[in-house]
């Protein structure tokens, strides 16, 4: 799947998506999925004003599956904010450090996994569902998450280290104590592939008895950084500053105000949560829809330091809370529920009851 950068070819992309095909196809690898999570992964559209588009012109019931799906994005966000991200209830239980050489170079021998893999390194997409997948048969080999989920992240044009993060825990059992198992027989039937003979072909009983996998024992530790380009310090006058970031490339954000305009490629940022360099590419061809933007690579106390007097503003996003901006409230699709700690499906119900209909 190709991902266009242009804020036209995104809106089009949101008006040629039908939610109700989603809905009946989106496990399917060849199903009709939305192609919009990078957009609302670097913040350029919101969760909010894409559900409210779709369903003004759907209707809610229409969007009720892809709602669901934007809500899991929400949800590990709001988990994020209160550092549950690093509290899961249940403990990893593997062992193993590092990342399966099998799955680095795409040879597991699982046709749909490998070929994820290889449209991972070449788009910057994989399907949700080979996600697991791949997630599924890390956990089996007896790998903890922390740094297949980091090589995940780091080629992601959609990469969020909340979802992506708690996506795995979800997978290796910490959210449920129920961990995520696929066989072969499940790869075949929504990858439309017809394996057999593979270290899945097996029943879900057997499955979970696994001991390891032979083919993904060798391992390897990698240690992941961006390159960020060399920038000067943005030229900024005494108007107000609007601070952009790799999670906020949103075109409409104070676009009729007076301010000067930074996208800040946070280095401090980048050196704990790395991304390859055509994420890194991505990202700034998203940032050329942002009219008089200024791109500086560096440290937030930099730029503050350089320019003290101006009153600095950011959109509030769990990864950058910057002292001394100003942060300007999000548009949460469900806002804030009490129970966001507990687990998903609890969230989601407590939504339904709390904003039934409350959306258009």
């Amino acid at each position: 799947m190709e991902f266009p950068v242009s804020y036209k070819h995104i809106i089009s992309r949101i008006d040629d998506f039908d939610p109700l095909g989603y809905e009946h196809t989106r496990n399917f690898e060849d199903g009709g999925i939305s192609g919009l999570s990078p957009y609302l992964s670097r913040g350029v559209i919101s969760t909010k004003q894409l559900y409210l588009r779709l369903a003004t012109r759907y209707g809610e019931p229409a969007c009720s599956g892809f709602l669901k799906q934007l809500l899991w994005r929400e949800y590990f966000q709001q988990r994020q904010v209160g550092g549950l991200l690093t509290a899961a209830p249940h403990p990893d239980t593997n062992r193993t450090r590092g990342v399966p050489v099998a799955v680095l170079r795409g040879v597991t021998g699982i046709e749909a996994i490998d070929g994820g893999i290889r449209k991972l390194y070449a788009g910057g997409y994989m399907h949700n569902h080979v996600r697991l997948y791949t997630a599924a048969v890390c956990g089996l080999a007896g790998y903890r998450i922390e740094m297949p989920s980091q090589w995940m992240y780091y080629h992601l044009f959609d990469g969020d280290i909340a979802s992506n993060t708690g996506s795995w825990q979800w997978a290796a059992g910490m959210l449920t104590a129920k961990r995520y198992i696929a066989n072969q027989d499940n790869i075949n039937h929504y990858c439309r592939t017809s394996q057999s003979g593979t270290f899945l072909d097996m029943d879900y009983d057997a499955l979970d008895r696994l001991a390891g996998i032979d083919a993904l024992n060798e391992c390897t530790e990698i240690a992941f950084s961006t390159v960020l380009p060399v920038t000067p310090l943005p030229k900024l006058d005494s108007r107000p500053v609007v601070l952009y970031t790799n999670y906020n490339l949103d075109p409409l954000w104070h676009c009729d105000g007076d301010f000067n305009r930074v996208l800040l490629l946070d280095s401090d940022h980048y050196r704990s949560y790395p991304v390859s360099e055509k994420v890194l590419e991505f990202t700034l061809g998203l940032a050329i829809n942002i009219d008089g933007l200024q791109v500086y690579a560096g440290r937030y106390s930099d730029l503050r330091a350089a320019y003290p007097e101006n009153r600095f503003i950011v959109r509030e996003h769990p990864l950058f809370s910057y002292p001394g901006t100003e942060i300007e409230p999000r548009e949460w699709l469900a806002g804030r529920v009490n129970n966001a700690a507990g687990s998903f499906t609890k969230y989601f119900k407590a939504i339904q009851n709390e904003y039934h209909g409350r959306f258009i």
